[in-house]
């Protein structure tokens, strides 16, 4: 659709709107020179519209009518009254919708302002400068903020319009820590449109990637829909569905994490086992069901229940969500497989802790005997 045509449109309805008229569909033809026939103008009027729509302005072409009938186009009670929020808007309220949308296009007085956010010059991909993925101007607005405020914020931003026939199809992913940007990605396809799940955990991911141990408590996930009206541009991701996301997702983290872990893990064991001769190892230092493992990690956290130590702080990003996790009854004390909860049979300790918890076959010490020896231990030392 030429541009330069549609901002004429758009500069031709603008007239009329500013003193108050309407405008009909062979005037338009007529101001044009004829270049487009009236009953031609439905797809030009609909995209006006829905620019309008898309950066919080009412719909210009609810001051487009037909000379006989007054009213615009059904197209005008369909399809652009769908994109403002209202997908089967029953016949007998037509009449009062077009009242309603014409009053907010004559109360306006800023169309110079749409002008140029409608019509920005393009970029090479296709999206204007000043259109929805306009992330500085959308995080200084501060739009997003619904409810009580969080700590943690996820934005996806929708970049392109319903009505856009070719893609790519792109959602920007912004992570907001007390209201700063700290990282950002993009899902994009060639022709799929359906994108505000995968993006959903884009989002989610991009946020456990920071904070791995981070709860759905402390983060509020908000959607950008730029084919709404105005004051309905934001939607907020319910607590219930942010809350299964983000458990399902830290799981699969951490699940991959541990099973890294784990094969580090039986690497080393290979040391055990030199010149023919078993050497037997009690310390199980993994809980080697990964599944296990995971949650236990995501019930518990990763500092040492035993002495607090906590991998991360000090060995930095090297490690990050490392610990390892202790059987409260020891594996070889079970005799066969048994069910284990996470909860209450598995507790994260630190390398050294745990190495002292096993070092002793028949005498695997409980957490608060550990304890106790520290105890006595910082007790001499000071």
């Amino acid at each position: 659709m030429n541009e330069t045509i549609l901002k004429r449109i758009s500069q031709i309805i603008i007239e009329y709107a500013k003193v108050g008229q309407v405008i009909e569909y062979n005037q338009i033809s007529n101001k044009l020179g004829g270049i487009i026939s009236p009953i031609r103008l439905n797809e030009p009027l609909g995209e006006i519209s829905n620019r309008c729509i898309q950066h919080g302005f009412p719909p210009l072409s609810a001051i487009v009518v037909n000379q006989k009938t007054k009213l615009p186009g059904d197209g005008f009670f369909t399809w652009v009254a769908a994109q403002m929020g209202y997908p089967n808007l029953p016949h007998s309220e037509w009449e009062g919708f077009y009242k309603k949308q014409e009053e907010k296009v004559f109360d306006c007085h800023d169309w110079d302002t749409f002008l140029q956010k409608g019509f920005a010059k393009k970029t090479n991909s296709g999206s204007s400068n000043s259109n929805t993925s306009n992330l500085e101007e959308i995080l200084k607005a501060k739009d997003y903020l619904k409810g009580n405020q969080t700590k943690y914020y996820i934005l996806t931003v929708k970049d392109f319009l319903e009505t856009q026939q070719q893609g790519p199809f792109r959602y920007h992913v912004l992570i907001l820590e007390n209201d700063k940007l700290i990282k950002q990605g993009t899902v994009e396809h060639i022709s799929k449109k359906q994108l505000l799940t995968p993006a959903k955990i884009k989002g989610i991911q991009l946020l456990l990637e920071q904070f791995t141990l981070i709860t759905s408590i402390d983060v509020t996930m908000v959607h950008f829909k730029p084919d709404r009206q105005g004051e309905e541009l934001w939607e907020k991701e319910t607590v219930k569905s942010l809350d299964s996301m983000f458990k399902e997702e830290r799981l699969r983290i951490l699940g991959s994490i541990v099973r890294h872990d784990i094969d580090a893990e039986k690497s080393q064991e290979d040391s055990y086992y030199r010149d023919g001769k078993i050497i037997q190892y009690y310390g199980t230092r993994y809980e080697r069901n990964p599944v296990n493992r995971a949650r236990a990690i995501e019930i518990h956290g990763t500092s040492c229940k035993a002495c607090g130590f906590n991998f991360e702080k000090v060995y930095g990003e090297r490690g990050k969500d490392f610990i390892e996790i202790h059987h409260l009854k020891p594996l070889f004390t079970l005799g066969k497989e048994s069910d284990i909860d996470p909860e209450i049979d598995l507790i994260p300790v630190c390398s050294n802790c745990h190495r002292m918890i096993h070092r002793k076959k028949d005498e695997v010490l409980e957490i608060e005997e550990l304890k106790e020896f520290l105890s006595r231990s910082l007790t001499i030392t000071k």
